[in-house]
This record gives C-alpha cells, structure tokens and sequence, in this order.
C-alpha cells in the first residue's frame, strides 16, 4: 500500500529525475559528485580524474572527485548507497569491494548487487608480481626468485595492498601452489609498498599491473602476471600460468555505479554519455598507459559478472584459508 510519504518520495525521486535528465539534454553543466576510495596516485585514482576531465570537456558533465581513502573503499561504497538515487553522486570502485569482500568480510554495510545499480565497467587488469632492489637483476622467473628467497629467508615477505583483496588471494596461491613459506604483508597504499621495495626494506609484491608504470623512479620489476595471457605492454612477462601456477586466472576492473533505484531513463542517459566517453581516442590512449582492457557490458550483464565472480572468489578465499575480517 502506498502511503502519503511514500507518495511524495516516490515523487520527488521522478522530479529529480526529470530535473537531471533535462540537465544532460540541455547546455546547462551539471555538477555532481564521483567518490572513490582509491588512494592518490594508484591507477584508479589517474582513470577518475582523467575519465572525468574527459566528461567535462566533451560531453557537458561535470562530477569533482571526492576521495574517501577509510576503510578499505567500505566507506566510499555506504556513502553512495545512502546518496539519492538521481545521478548527482556515483561511485567508482574496483572489483574487491563488489565481488571479492563478501567472502573475505563477515559483515559489509552495503550489498554489492541490491544496493547498487551498474553504469559501466572502465577497464579490466591484471595482477604483477614484482621484485624490487634487494633481489639481484639476474632474478627474472618465478622459480629463480622463489629459489633466492630460499637462500635469503629474511627476505620472504611479499607485500600487498589491503588485507582481503585479490593481490592477497593471489600472494596465498603463489605461497601455497609452490610450497614456499612467503610471508604476505598488507600495506595501506601502493605507493608505500612500491617506496619499501626500491629501497630494499621488502623484496617483492604484488600490484595491479598499471601501478608500476605510474610511479615515478621505480625500480620494480615485474616477474609474473595472473590471467590466462601476457601482457601486451609486456611480452616478455610470463604468466603465473606458464610458470607452474594454475590457480592465478584473477583478474579486476573498476566500474563506475550509482545509487540503487535510480530512474531507468537516468541510468540509459548516464551511459550513454559514458559509453560516448570511452570510444573516445583521448580514453583509448588513457587505458593504453593504465594496462587497462575495456570490456563493454550493460547494467544486467554486469550483474550477472558480479554474481559469478562472488561464487568464485568464496571458493578460493575457503580454499586458501583466508580469515574472515569483521
């Protein structure tokens, strides 16, 4: 039954919409708001900004970007899902928070899929394992590096950002498909880790691949990456897969939602411009510098990925022995 209050929500909810709407069609620039929790200068920080820019000189939309770096992207994701659903505030995320943490946490204050609604996936990437200046240069394989931690075991720390995610997962299958004592270490930042590597406080981590590329005087070097395929931006990189480790096919993107229960002519409309956005020439090249892959799906398509990809990742995290966080 539909009461009096629930009446003038419903109503102001299609008032906003229509208002928003009119905005897009029109001249007029609408400002709103894109969150993230991607920590400043990770890759997904440079495609926020960069993607936004775009919009703004394009396509007459015009978001700032307000970072929320607590807890792990949780906070970032609540604060969209308790936004209003009129497309003035959206999130990007990657796709820890969405698929990968309802495995690894007990409790989340959002729902990956009810209280969300997909616009667009901006980009899939791969996982490297890197070395930094304490191991030799002559160490370029996965068995030559595991062989040298062997020998120098003061050195079997293999760093990570953020406990739970899938530079964690993946730091668990490597120790345990080669039956080496790696010890993984959370770091709360990329650039944290990528800093210890270079001046030899830790000898390798894992990171999105389009990380080390975007740190400055890094002498990381990349040994392996997870997927099914090299590389194009590294041919000469082998994957885990190639190196004896089956259980690497992991992969991630960064997608781009908004509040659940958004207008569908909003979502269409939001879309399309972001759809526009990247068959740009200015977003190719963006991706090509982030080792980003595209991969267009609509909203339900998307959502049929998420669930998957949920089903997956609870059985590596049971598999691998990851412990619940609460």
């Amino acid at each position: 039954m539909i009461n009096r209050r629930t009446f003038i929500g419903a109503s102001s909810a299609l008032l906003a919409a229509a208002s928003f709407s009119s905005l897009l069609n029109g001249q007029t620039r609408y400002s709103g708001r894109l969150i993230s929790g991607i920590a400043a200068g990770a890759t997904g920080d440079r495609l926020a900004k960069e993607s936004l820019g775009i919009l703004s000189d394009q396509f007459n939309v015009d978001y700032r970007l307000n970072v929320i770096e607590t807890r792990e992207t949780r906070d970032a994701s609540v604060a969209v899902k308790t936004a209003r659903a009129d497309g003035s505030t959206l999130l990007q995320t990657h796709s820890g928070p969405m698929v990968l943490f309802p495995a690894t946490y007990r409790k989340l204050d959002y729902d990956p899929l009810d209280d969300f609604t997909p616009l667009a996936l901006m980009g899939d990437y791969s996982f490297a394992l890197s070395l930094g200046s304490a191991v030799p240069e002559s160490i370029t394989s996965l068995d030559s590096y595991l062989s040298w931690v062997d020998d120098n075991p003061d050195f079997r720390d293999v760093g990570f950002s953020l406990y739970g995610s899938q530079a964690h997962l993946a730091s668990m299958i490597l120790s345990r498909s080669k039956e080496v004592a790696l010890r993984p270490q959370p770091y709360k930042s990329v650039r944290s880790l990528v800093n210890d590597m270079n001046s030899g406080t830790i000898a390798a981590g894992v990171t999105i691949t389009g990380n080390i590329g975007l740190l400055a005087d890094s002498r990381v070097r990349p040994i392996a990456v997870t997927g099914r395929q090299r590389i194009e931006a590294w041919p000469h990189v082998a994957t885990f897969f190639e190196q004896g480790v089956q259980d690497m096919d992991i992969g991630g993107w960064f997608g781009w939602f908004a509040p659940a229960r958004m207008p569908e002519s909003t979502v269409r409309e939001l879309g399309d411009r972001i759809a526009s956005m990247q068959a740009t020439a200015a977003y190719a090249d963006l991706q090509r510098q982030l080792m980003l892959t595209q991969v267009a799906l609509p909203p339900a398509q998307i959502r049929e990925r998420m669930s998957s990809e949920m089903s997956d990742y609870r059985k590596l995290v049971k598999t691998y022995g990851i412990s619940q966080m609460g």
